[in-house]
């Protein structure tokens, strides 16, 4: 049975929601067999019936070209009209366009800025992280260390992956608040537990350089092997420079 000829014979917008489902299932290969054609089709009858997740996710598949031609400024409208609807993943995804220069435009902070800080202001947590990471860089707002701090703790409280790094380093650095390695080191092996890469490559600093921890060089690179395994390259780098510098081990250039 062709699914989206059924449904356009037999729509009921009653059941709107549960068709952008059905679409989101067919997109990413959940129950059926991956289909975008099919997945486009159903969330373009979701969203001319006005549902803002329809929207959003008809935005995404022609952002990223999956089963149609890439288009930015249609995917752009189609995310603008799920914002004024109340998406904050649409909302999001505006700030990711201006935060990274997709649009024609190229790259806007201010305005990426303003999407960010629209979906955190609904809690959303993917929005509340890249609103707390424009003021960490100052990018689009003036840099506020103890503002981005305070929205990662509030984060990694709820268990957000992303946040527990930012907390560690904040702590590790003592960037607006006071250093405490003790704390930084709770919260990297919080991330560590999520398999957070950088959080693994920042615990082998913390051994590295005797933060908080004894100075232990072969747990160090211990840490960073696991970084790097996880797709971290700074991990990498690490070891090479210990092994370039000898520090703690014995020196090897060729090892490096």
């Amino acid at each position: 049975m062709d699914i989206t000829l059924h449904v356009k014979e037999n729509f009921d917008p009653t059941y709107i929601r549960y068709l952008t489902d059905i679409a989101y299932a067919l997109e990413k290969g959940i129950c059926y067999e991956q289909d975008y054609e099919a997945a486009l089709s159903l969330y373009e009858i979701a969203a001319d019936a006005g549902d803002e997740t329809a929207m959003n996710n008809l935005g995404w598949m022609i952002h990223n070209g999956f089963g149609t031609t890439a288009d930015i400024p249609k995917a752009m409208a189609l995310y603008e009209e799920a914002a004024e609807l109340g998406s904050a993943r649409a909302m999001v995804n505006l700030g990711n366009i201006f935060e990274f220069g997709d649009s024609e435009a190229g790259v806007d902070y201010e305005k990426a800025f303003e999407w960010y800080q629209e979906a955190a202001d609904l809690y959303d947590p993917d929005g509340m992280f890249n609103y707390a990471n424009m003021f960490h860089n100052g990018w689009g707002v003036e840099q506020d260390y103890k503002r981005a701090y305070s929205i990662f703790e509030l984060l990694a409280k709820d268990g957000f992956e992303g946040s527990f790094f930012y907390c560690g380093l904040y702590n590790q650095e003592g960037l607006g608040i006071e250093p405490d390695y003790e704390k930084a080191i709770e919260y990297y092996k919080l991330g560590m537990e999520a398999g957070d890469a950088m959080c693994f490559c920042q615990m082998g600093t913390m051994y590295g350089k005797g933060l908080g921890v004894e100075k232990d060089v072969g747990k160090a690179i211990t840490f960073y092997q696991q970084a790097a395994d996880l797709g971290d390259p700074l991990g990498l780098i690490n070891i090479a420079w210990i092994y370039e510098l000898g520090n703690g081990v014995e020196r090897n250039p060729d090892r490096a």
